[in-house]
This record gives structure tokens, C-alpha cells and sequence, in this order.
């Protein structure tokens, strides 16, 4: 927000400073071990923000940001960095925040020449813009606050076994711009990880615990908001050895136990899971390998990583007792450096609801990468035949194919990649997926600095036990840039199966129940252009729209977002006079009211100074 005028003095002394400067010296050392550089800027101008849900505020606006760094004895020894910045936004700096944002970010590296190095770091951010993320379609505008604190630690003696350890904390609360919505999110994590060598073996372990407490908004789906409470503690030990004919082999062991509490009801699971493998190269061009794995919650290994993030798992997946044992056994041989041929089998059973299930599964794969007609060109393709031991079971055929191809023709830079995928079997038995990708990008030097580009990418997914199941995207995105001039355009389109997190949408892994599912459909676009036709003058301009619906048990909610930004500013030495407009729209059907916007204006001037 803008300050008030009561902060003239201050105002009329950062006068003084840009009108007479400060002397430059390349480095300050106090004592006779304490050294130390610091640069940054100071700006103020006059500001004003409008909104038709608040009143309107306007008035002189002081910021600026700073870059400390040195070093205590030396640089291995105790080195620092600190950054503070206060009222930053898109319109006077580089931030790229549409609010005028305030914050530091600090780090330490302690003994880093030693056999006990440690580092420590932290950022904080008052104000700042955010995202709430839509797979495979533009953010949702957010704004909040954050800390993030991370401590390291290690102990590397020699001829002793090497600890690292860490710990984690941090914190954040986000407002959903158009909503009474927040998003807040507090988590905590500590881990302890141990290797040494010992008689020719390679031995490993360690200790990881994570919390996470948040609370995720209900808006896109027309639902309250739910309180979650994760908790994941795991440790993990493993050996490994070489063999011969230029082998080796390992095996490891691990062990989660996982908590979540939400409005729904109450998660525990315990996760073991046992590995092992063996791999042999006999000959150069001949390698061989076999692994075995098994886990007693297979249910929870899916879903582990979303619950760790503060992720809100559909209670009806995650209480099924599931099991899996999976066996695979691999040949790889490669002919002339050009040609790869690949043969596996696995065997896999798992228990789901009582119900053994048991998959054969037997692939061949070819690679083939070479150059041609000047550039170069990578197929693979590969069968796969599936067997499943299920009611009216039958031996199903899937295939996986790829090809790119990258050359330069007559100034022209071209390049493709298309892959295909059907029937391929999932970590779960009783689904197989389906699928394409494709990219294509061709770009050209025009005239002397000029080049253009386009570039063009999309990817589909589906469960085929499923109707209507997967993921879908495309992105098409083009540039033109030139000495004084620039352009740039893109287009997303996406759809899709999600599960909510405090941070945004994931796909699903898994097909998810209908009653379960929370369905995303949306499209956007953005354009964007600046110049620097006259000498350190330089104007940019951006403008993006999204439209997207949500679908969940509750309601279906249609959500747009808006955003223009303007910036023009003027350099001259170490001064700047900078002037810009931004302008954020944003709403959801699901409350019920009219889109909520804002727009901030600011002009003013800034230098560049090098206090020491």
C-alpha cells in the first residue's frame, strides 16, 4: 500500500541522496577480518490502488532493495548473504509482483573448507504474489505471506561413516484474489541420512519426519473449507556391493508411517516395502539385470508424495487393503553405438479388497538414434503382452512409439518428437492407459538480431477401464524478437481428473471414482511486447486471460482471471524514472458474486547505489 505524506522528510533525504550520490569503494573490511560489499536501490514516486470491493488509496510510495555479502577470516569459513527489498512490485522493479511486496532473503555457509560444513537460509515475503496451480492451464492469482527457514549440517571425517542431517520450517497464508478464500499452510520436517563403506559394501540409511498442517479452500468446488493434518516418519537402510563380471547387486528396506487427518475422517497406514536387485554387463555391449520388490500397502506408496505435500486423498482409496509383489527380469544389448534392443518379463500380484490379482507382462523394445539428411533422428518402439488373471481374461497387446527428428534446413532450425502408447500397464493390475505426445518447434534468424520461433505441445492420457478418465493439454506459443522490438504470444488448453493440495490441483495417478473426482477444464491465452527503440528507454506490456471450470461433488464452479501490466522507464546513468500501470480481474461463479478487481498505478525514480 501506499505510504502517506507524513513521510516527507524521509522522501526529501532520499532527494538529497539521488541529486549528490555516495562515493564508491569496492569493498569495506572491518577489523581485520570482516569484509563486506552492498549495493541496492532506493525509489520513491507516488502510487495509488482501486478496487471496486475497497476504498481507493493513493500517496507517496518510498522502497527500495539491497545486496549485503562478505565473509568472516575467509570465505570457507563463515561467508553470508542478505537481500532485503521493501515495496517491490511489477511496476517499479523486477520482482514481478502485481502488489507491492516487502521481504529479505538471507543464507549462511559455515565451515564449508572443513570436514563439518553446514549452511543456513531464510526468506521471508510480505505481500506477494502467488499461484494456485491448474494443471496444464494458467494460475489462479493469489497473494499472502511466507517464511521458509532450512538448516544443513554434515560430518564428513574421513575413514568414518558421512552424516548429513537437515531441518525444515516453513509457513505461508494465501488469499485467493476475488474470494474470502485462504490458503494456509505451516509444515516442519527433519531427516538424518547415513553412508560408509564397509568391507567392499556400500551401506546407507536414514530418518526422515515431515508435518504438514493446512487448510484448503472449498471455492473451486462449492465445498467448506477442509483442515488437514499430515504426518509421515520413515526410515530407510540399504547395501550394495559389486560383483563380478562387472556387476553389482543391492538391497534395501523402508518403513513409513503415514497419518492424515481431515474433515472426512482419519488416514493411518504403515508402508513396508523390501527391494532387491542384481545386475551383470558380461560383455560391452550386454547387460543383464533382475529385481525384485514388494510392499504391503501398495495404496499408500501411490499416494504417499500427495499426502506428504498436505494433498486431501479421496478416503475411499486410501482405506483399501492392497498389497504387491513384483518380479523383473531385463536384457539390453546394443549393436553398432546406433541400434539398442531391450527385452524384459515381470511378474506382478497384488491384493486389493481380498481379491488376488496376478500380471505377466513381456515387452521388447528397439532404439535406434543416427544422424540423417544432415540431422538426427531417434525412433524407438516397443510391444508389450499383458496377461491378467481376472474374470474373461485374454492376453492384451500394447505398444509405445517415439520418434524425433532435429535439423537445421536452409537457416530454418526444425524439431519434432511424437510418441504413442496403448494398453500400457499402470501400477495398478486391474488398469492400463492410453496415450499420445507430440512437440514441434521451427525457429529462424531473420535479419541480423531478429529470430522467430514457434513452438507447439500437447499430451493426452487416458484410463481405458474408465470413460472419460486422464489428462489432457496443448500449448502453443510463438516469438518474435528484434534488435529494438519485441513480441510474444501463447495459448493453453487442458483438462483433466485432479486431487486438491494446499497449493493447487495434481493429477490424479490413479482413475479416481466419479464421486471422488474433482473435473478441470480451461483454456488461456497471453501476449506480450516491449521496445527499447530509444536509448534507455524501455517499455514493456503484458495481457493474459484464463477461463476454466471446476467440477467437484458439490457444485461446478466457472473461474476467470485477467491481468494487464504496463512499465515504462527511463535510465540515465545510475538513475531511472519509472512509470507503470497494472490491472488484475478475477472471479468465481461459486460465490456467487461479481468479479473482483484491482488496478495500481506508479510513477516515480530510483538510483542505483554502491554503498560500500
Amino acid at each position: 500500500m501506499a505510504t502517506q505524506p507524513k513521510h516527507a522528510v524521509l522522501v526529501l533525504s532520499l532527494l538529497m541522496l539521488l541529486a549528490l550520490g555516495l562515493p564508491a569503494q569496492a569493498q569495506v573490511t572491518l577489523g581485520e577480518n570482516l569484509n563486506m560489499n552492498m549495493g541496492g536501490t532506493l525509489q520513491f514516486g507516488y502510487s495509488g490502488d482501486y478496487s471496486n470491493v475497497a476504498p481507493s488509496d493513493h500517496g507517496i510510495t518510498v522502497g527500495g532493495n539491497a545486496n549485503l555479502n562478505g565473509y568472516y577470516y575467509n570465505p570457507n569459513f563463515v561467508s553470508f548473504n542478505v537481500q532485503p527489498f521493501y515495496n517491490q512490485s511489477r511496476a517499479n522493479s523486477d520482482f514481478q509482483s502485481l502488489f507491492q511486496t516487502s521481504g529479505v532473503s538471507a543464507s549462511t555457509s559455515i565451515f564449508g573448507g572443513s570436514n563439518f560444513p553446514g549452511s543456513v537460509s531464510y526468506n521471508l515475503n510480505h505481500n506477494s504474489e502467488g499461484g494456485y496451480v491448474l494443471p496444464g492451464l494458467e494460475n489462479i492469482v493469489t497473494s499472502g505471506d511466507s517464511q521458509n527457514l532450512s538448516v544443513n549440517w554434515g560430518v564428513h571425517v574421513p575413514d568414518y561413516p558421512n552424516i548429513s542431517a537437515h531441518f525444515a520450517n516453513g509457513s505461508s497464508t494465501n488469499s485467493i484474489f476475488g474470494t474470502d478464500a485462504d490458503t494456509t499452510s505451516h509444515s516442519d520436517g527433519f531427516g538424518v541420512a547415513v553412508s560408509h563403506k564397509l568391507a567392499g559394501f556400500n551401506l546407507n540409511g536414514g530418518y526422515q519426519h515431515n508435518t504438514v498442517n493446512a487448510e484448503i479452500p472449498g471455492v473451486l468446488t462449492g465445498g467448506t473449507t477442509d483442515n488437514l493434518d499430515t504426518s509421515n516418519s520413515s526410515f530407510n537402510f540399504g547395501a550394495s556391493h559389486l560383483l563380478p563380471l562387472h556387476g553389482g547387486f543391492s538391497a534395501g528396506f523402508s518403513r513409513s508411517d503415514v497419518s492424515s487427518d481431515y474433515n472426512g475422517g482419519t488416514y493411518n497406514g504403515t508402508i513396508d516395502t523390501i527391494n532387491s536387485g542384481a545386475g551383470f554387463q558380461p560383455l560391452r555391449n550386454l547387460s543383464l539385470s533382475v529385481n525384485a520388490q514388494y510392499t504391503d500397502n501398495l495404496a499408500g506408496t501411490i499416494y504417499q508424495p500427495i499426502i506428504g505435500a498436505g494433498g486431501e486423498v479421496p478416503p475411499a482409496l486410501l482405506e483399501s487393503t492392497t498389497n504387491s509383489l513384483g518380479l523383473t527380469g531385463q536384457a539390453s544389448y546394443d549393436w553398432s553405438m546406433v541400434l539398442h534392443f531391450t527385452a524384459s518379463a515381470a511378474h506382478v500380484k497384488q491384493s486389493v479388497l481380498g481379491e488376488s490379482l496376478s500380471s505377466n507382462v513381456f515387452q521388447q523394445m528397439v532404439n535406434y538414434g543416427n544422424t540423417l539428411k544432415g540431422g538426427f533422428l531417434n525412433v524407438t518402439t516397443g510391444i508389450t503382452e499383458t496377461t491378467v488373471n481376472i474374470a474373461d481374461a485374454s492376453s492384451t497387446l500394447g505398444f509405445f512409439e517415439n520418434v524425433s527428428y532435429n535439423r537445421p534446413v536452409h537457416g530454418w532450425d526444425l524439431s519434432g518428437s511424437f510418441n504413442y502408447s496403448r494398453n500400457t500397464q499402470t501400477v495398478l493390475i486391474a488398469y492400463t492407459t492410453s496415450g499420445y505426445g507430440y512437440s514441434g518447434a521451427i525457429g529462424r534468424r531473420l535479419w541480423g538480431r531478429s529470430h522467430w520461433n514457434f513452438s507447439a505441445s500437447g499430451v493426452k492420457s487416458i484410463f481405458n477401464n474408465l470413460p472419460g478418465s486422464g489428462t489432457y493439454s496443448q500449448t502453443y506459443s510463438t516469438a518474435l524478437a528484434m534488435k529494438l522490438f519485441s513480441v510474444s504470444g501463447s495459448y493453453q488448453k487442458g483438462s483433466g481428473t485432479s486431487i486438491i493440495t494446499p497449493t493447487g490441483l495434481v493429477p490424479s495417478p490413479v482413475p479416481l471414482p466419479p464421486s471422488e473426482a474433482l473435473l478441470v477444464n480451461g483454456n488461456s491465452y497471453s501476449f506480450g511486447a516491449s521496445t527499447t527503440a530509444v536509448h534507455g528507454l524501455t517499455f514493456s506490456a503484458s495481457y493474459s486471460k484464463a477461463i476454466n471450470e471446476t467440477t467437484g461433488s458439490s457444485a461446478t464452479s466457472r473461474n476467470s482471471t485477467e491481468v494487464l501490466w504496463t512499465m515504462v522507464q527511463y535510465r540515465l546513468r545510475k538513475v531511472s524514472i519509472v512509470g507503470g500501470y497494472s490491472k488484475l480481474n478475477q472471479g468465481f461463479s461459486v460465490t456467487g458474486q461479481p468479479p473482483t478487481t484491482g488496478s495500481s498505478f506508479y510513477v516515480g525514480i530510483s538510483r542505483w547505489f554502491n554503498f560500500f
